[in-house]
């Protein structure tokens, strides 16, 4: 086995290139850019990966895009930031890219995209019951060299991934496969294994063959991982394919770190012999159950949300901000980023869920269970909270748009759904009543030289505060002396009685009544 395991790692290290994206350049998608375009045309497959500092870490982040060729090689893609919405709708698709071809100061190869053009169309205009999605994914135990703490074992890594409820015993009030079950309503589980030293089931952490500052020197403040990831990635997955994992059965790997990398956690995708894997880089802060369900939630193409006061801003979303509904003491490591004190490590429950407009993008909402107001007219609708069992009432209201398209990478539209603090996993949801979210699939960023943007990771879906400006922005970045509650997204809902109406677009949403855990809502488009 380790023969063959060997010959595989060779032929693995021979297919990948160990370059990686510079976060500039320019991505032109219109058509009416075509004319003008002279560059070289290059085709393959999209590769996206986010980058997430620390939680309370005000600073840092990235957002990486490759091109994944038929020969096994990489090409970074320098993208730009008003671009990169729209270019996330082609995650893991097989793309044209034409741009031409620049080494930086560094020696990197790189693409100057100008358009892209997506080969794979998105196809979701029925979406039906379906049986249960189980992805398999394998958390590769790897040590810095010189480094040899192991903050958690291998035990603790299966309890975090496969049971549906936590071990208090072992500090995890929660657990992934709980979290993606009980939010997708028993369409999507986790099937989760550990590899270290021996195998899988590991008593040890494998040795990197570079230490903590040759993959990302830089603490906490900056991103500098991202030159580094693809090598990191191939240096872990060449350890445990030489341990004898079939790396061919598992459709995502989780590098988990025993200390710091750079700013951040990372979570994407990347392509290993033709084959798209969901991919997460976990420092030991992330190894909790919050921050893992959030890079997960990258590795199978969700964006962020919120940017509406400031960076990570709702508590609506794991994919943005969430919030914590408990959390335990489960381990502690000597921090690289902070002088090697120790440092305590709490596992959570996360407590916000994910909103129903990346539940839908990812098929987790029968047609039987949304109403699309797709013209003009008024509708009536009974919405059931986001929270309760999937059965046969609406969890989502799609308010397509006039002038713009309601699917695919440039769609626009609104999100209506009911959200209450009931059950685990949105046990801390920060208020109750009906979220409305404007979409966009084209988004530019949100944030400028605004100091409350620390990055501009700003997704597709972006909440509608039904109390607007009551955040203090920049300079202070603050609730400006309200109470919790009462501001920024945190009190975002829409109640009983109140009304959202955008004469720009042609539509009003008021909140009729409630009746527990549903909520009667009339849409009316007067375009």
């Amino acid at each position: 086995m380790r023969s063959c395991a060997a010959r595989f790692q060779r032929h693995f290290l021979r297919r990948v290139i160990r370059v990686f994206l510079l976060a500039a350049g320019v991505l032109l998608f219109a058509a009416g850019h075509l004319s003008a375009q002279t560059g070289d045309t290059y085709e393959g497959r999209l590769s996206v990966i986010w980058g997430d500092p620390r939680p309370g870490q005000l600073g840092g982040g990235d957002v990486i895009f490759e091109l994944y060729r038929d020969d096994g090689t990489y090409l970074p893609l320098r993208i730009a930031p008003e671009q990169r919405n729209q270019a996330i709708g082609a995650f893991g698709k097989r793309v044209i890219v034409r741009g031409r071809s620049q080494t930086d100061q560094r020696g990197r190869l790189g693409i100057d995209v100008e358009s892209v053009e997506v080969l794979e169309k998105e196809n979701r205009s029925t979406v039906q019951p379906q049986a249960v999605t189980t992805r398999r994914m394998l958390s590769i135990l790897v040590r810095f060299k010189r480094d040899n703490q192991q903050p958690h074992s291998a035990r603790f890594f299966n309890a975090l991934a496969n049971p549906k409820k936590g071990n208090a015993n072992l500090g995890i009030p929660a657990t992934i496969n709980g979290f993606y079950d009980k939010t997708s309503w028993g369409q999507f589980v986790w099937q989760g294994d550990v590899v270290g030293e021996g195998g899988l089931n590991p008593k040890a952490w494998l040795t990197l063959p570079k230490t903590k500052l040759q993959y990302a020197n830089c603490g906490w403040s900056g991103s500098c991982a991202a030159a580094n990831l693809g090598g990191l990635f191939e240096d872990a997955v060449a350890l445990a394919v030489a341990e004898g994992v079939n790396l061919a059965a598992y459709d995502n790997i989780n590098i988990m770190l025993n200390n710091d990398l750079d700013c951040c956690a990372w979570g994407g995708s990347r392509f290993v012999n033709g084959k798209l894997y969901g991919v997460t880089w976990n420092p030991p802060w992330a190894q909790t159950t919050g921050t893992f369900v959030h890079e997960l939630g990258h590795s199978i193409g969700l964006p962020h949300s919120g940017w509406v006061y400031h960076a990570y801003d709702s508590h609506w979303d794991q994919m943005s901000a969430g919030t914590s509904a408990s959390s335990l003491l489960c381990g502690t490591y000597k921090s690289a980023n902070n002088s090697g004190a120790a440092s305590n490590l709490f596992c959570d429950e996360p407590g916000s869920g994910f909103i129903a407009a990346y539940k839908d993008h990812l098929g987790w909402i029968p047609d039987a269970n949304k109403v699309v107001v797709n013209s003009v007219g008024t509708t009536t609708v009974v919405l059931e909270a986001n929270s309760a069992p999937l059965r046969n009432r609406v969890k989502l209201i799609k308010v397509c748009l006039s002038g713009f398209s309601c699917t695919g990478t440039t769609a626009r539209y609104l999100t209506v759904e009911a959200r209450i603090r009931s059950g685990q996993y949105e046990a801390s949801l920060p208020n109750e009543g009906v979220v409305i979210h404007d979409v966009q699939r084209d988004r530019s960023p949100i944030g400028g030289g605004n100091a409350c943007f620390f990055n501009t990771q700003s997704g597709w879906a972006v909440p509608i505060d039904s109390t607007p400006g009551d955040y203090a922005n920049a300079p202070n970045c603050n609730a400006g002396g309200r109470p919790y509650p009462d501001y920024g997204l945190h009190n975002a809902q829409f109640n009983v009685g109140d009304v959202y109406n955008n004469k720009q677009l042609g539509v009003r949403v008021k909140v009729l009544r409630r009746n527990g855990n549903r909520f009667t809502v009339r849409v009316v488009r007067t375009k």
